[in-house]
């Protein structure tokens, strides 16, 4: 017996099902996915929770990046964002990442984590601790001095 020439395996919770044959055919099966996977359920006794289709919702918001220059150094990138109006928001280390690769610009997150350090040591970016967030951090702007 051959190995089917298409497979797909969709898993919804602890339930997978495994759907296997010509792509014509696999594809054909998938508007009888929720029948099938009703049925593996009720076979299996498993409980399989039911996605709902997304919709956007009306008071959901895309997070809008700021769009930056190209660079290679972390730390260009880091300040760019955070120069921007969305950078006047404190942020966390995950937002900066995902910014940067919004802007198809990548570091490990150990790189933009040390970066990240340094420039608080180094006086550019002030960085406090959020309970709920982890350590947030924004553009360290000295306060004008009175004359």
């Amino acid at each position: 017996m051959s190995e089917p020439s298409f497979r797909l395996k969709v898993r919804i919770g602890n339930v997978e099902v495994e759907l296997g044959g010509a792509k014509e055919e696999v594809l054909a099966t998938l508007d009888d996915l929720d029948l099938i996977i009703s049925k593996v359920s009720k076979a299996f006794n498993a409980e399989v929770p039911h996605p709902k289709p997304a919709k956007a919702e009306a008071g959901a918001s895309i997070e809008k990046y700021p769009n930056i220059s190209r660079t290679n150094q972390c730390s260009e990138a880091v300040q760019g964002l955070l120069e921007s109006e969305w950078g006047k928001t404190p942020r966390a280390i995950g937002e900066l990442r995902r910014a940067m690769e919004a802007n198809a610009i990548f570091f490990p997150k150990t790189t933009l984590s040390g970066v990240l350090v340094w420039m608080v040591k180094k006086g550019s970016l002030r960085r406090w601790k959020d309970n709920k967030r982890g350590y947030l951090y924004i553009l360290n702007v000295e306060e004008a001095k009175v004359a």
